[in-house]
């Protein structure tokens, strides 16, 4: 996607943040990419729910500093001012991402120290928000460059293995252990597992970890639920339909439950399948 064709909640949170940190730091950031739905063509700014469980896309970036920014800098200031100014006029979608420099973006995540970034919204001097082999395999495969060089000019860390060890250590360490949390009949986990936001975060985050363990390659939470469709079992068709369907409100087809128990149900049912079918997989090259 070029960058004149970004969605207009992207191009004026990445502009007013641009402008605001030009005129209170001139030359400071030398780079700035928009990586994750955005870059991977899967952008929706609306969606059911509210903050943490809300359906709707963030806006997620890397800005690039040609030096460290230091803490209780007049430019680590410059940065929170931006920041701040932006989310302030633009609440929604968040705007998230890290501050790099060109150096950490050769290096690669694990050799960059603690870094100017922001989670959902929420801005921190010093952060390791966004510092994994995803956002480093998203900006070298798919990062749109609205300053900077294209992401093929630039010396930028891609380890394939390492995103496989990090897509293997997230479904062991994250997914199977929130899986367990979410099947208790606790009130918290029922009344969690009974949102629209449930069955997108879960059955669409699952299938885009098997999809890297599969094919090599990265997709999107939407790309995901269309590689399940034709990948998985016919058995999962109906909950992976309804979880395209929350996500994209409806232009992926029409929602299949009435009774959200029983989506919880077979939300539950197909995260234990598919996380233990995707650990088996054998690695894969990108093709």
């Amino acid at each position: 996607m070029p960058s004149g064709d970004l969605p207009v909640e992207v191009c004026r949170s990445a502009e007013l943040f641009l402008t605001a940190v030009d005129e209170l730091a001139p030359g400071l950031v030398t780079g700035f990419y928009l990586v994750g739905s955005v870059a991977l063509g899967d952008f929706h700014p609306s969606g059911a729910g509210r903050g943490r469980l809300s359906t709707a896309s963030d806006i997620d970036f890397v800005a690039v500093t040609d030096r460290r920014v230091e803490p209780g800098s007049r430019e680590m200031a410059a940065l929170a001012e931006a920041h701040a100014r932006t989310v302030t006029c633009f609440p929604r979608p968040h705007f998230d991402g890290a501050v790099l420099t060109w150096t950490d973006l050769a290096a690669g995540p694990d050799h960059c120290p603690d870094v100017p970034c922001a989670q959902e919204s929420r801005f921190t001097p010093a952060g390791r928000s966004g510092l994994n082999p995803v956002t480093f395999c998203e900006l070298a495969r798919h990062g749109i460059p609205v300053r900077g060089p294209q992401p093929t000019d630039v010396d930028l860390w891609a380890d394939q293995n390492a995103l496989r060890a990090f897509t293997v250590d997230n479904l062991r360490t994250y997914w199977r252990p929130w899986w367990q949390q979410m099947r208790q009949q606790r009130p918290l986990a029922v009344v969690v597992g009974l949102t629209a936001w449930f069955p997108v975060w879960a059955v669409l985050g699952v299938s885009r970890l098997h999809h890297v363990l599969a094919t090599g390659t990265m997709t999107s939470k939407t790309g995901a639920g269309r590689y399940a469709q034709k990948a998985f079992d016919p058995r999962w068709h109906r909950i992976i339909a309804e979880s395209l369907s929350l996500r994209t409100g409806g232009a992926e087809g029409r929602r299949g439950y009435r009774n959200p128990l029983a989506r919880r149900r077979d939300t539950l049912a197909f995260l234990d399948t598919t996380i233990e079918t995707a650990l088996a997989l054998p690695a894969k090259s990108p093709e």
